[in-house]
């Protein structure tokens, strides 16, 4: 049978219990609740990728396309699927590099492009048509240099000229250097 005494005892173990529990929540240490995020992981995207950059003047000095574009938060680079520099002077045609792939680091300073890389410019009423065929080209974008240990084919038609190593720049004055075992074919005019 149960009393009065008895369950004035169970309700006394129960509040005794629940202020055991409360003491031991007030005792343990409280755990950090940590982020895991994971090494070089994308922190945002973009398809169909376009950015344009101004001179002092407001025009415009040069252009990145890409079909995809992924900024990855622990180093601050930036992969580009497909793309499309294009570097203007308002004297000439613009310089348009073209590769499978790129990587800008160093906070917009370094540009890798592997694979096969295409740089052209059109011809204008003072300079004919140039193509340069390579690989693997860094460019520095702000100083308006490219470069590349392996071969390069530098076409101006009619003639053509193929070498290994190859530093280009394409700002005025323009110069482009093949380093070693430079070939050429050239038409007399």
């Amino acid at each position: 049978m149960i009393n009065e005494k008895n369950i004035l005892v169970y309700v006394l173990f129960g509040v005794l219990a629940l202020i055991s529990w409360w003491l031991l929540k007030l005792a343990e240490p409280e755990q950090e609740v940590s982020e895991i995020v994971a090494q070089h992981s994308v922190d945002y995207y973009s398809l169909g990728y376009q950015k344009r950059t101004m001179n002092d003047l407001g025009l415009l000095s040069s252009e990145v396309k890409a079909n995809k574009m992924s900024h990855y938060s622990d180093d601050g680079s930036i992969y580009l699927e497909a793309p499309v520099l294009s570097f203007f002077d308002e004297k000439l045609p613009p310089w348009v590099i073209e590769a499978d792939r790129g990587i800008l680091s160093n906070a917009g300073k370094d540009l890798f492009l592997s694979g096969p890389v295409l740089v052209s410019r059109a011809a204008s009423k003072l300079n004919r048509a140039v193509q340069i065929k390579t690989s693997d080209l860094q460019v520095k974008p702000e100083t308006s240099d490219a470069e590349t240990n392996n071969k390069a084919e530098l076409l101006s038609p009619p003639d053509s000229t193929t070498g290994v190593g190859l530093k280009l720049h394409f700002a005025d004055p323009i110069r482009i250097t093949l380093l070693k075992q430079v070939r050429g074919k050239y038409e007399i005019h």
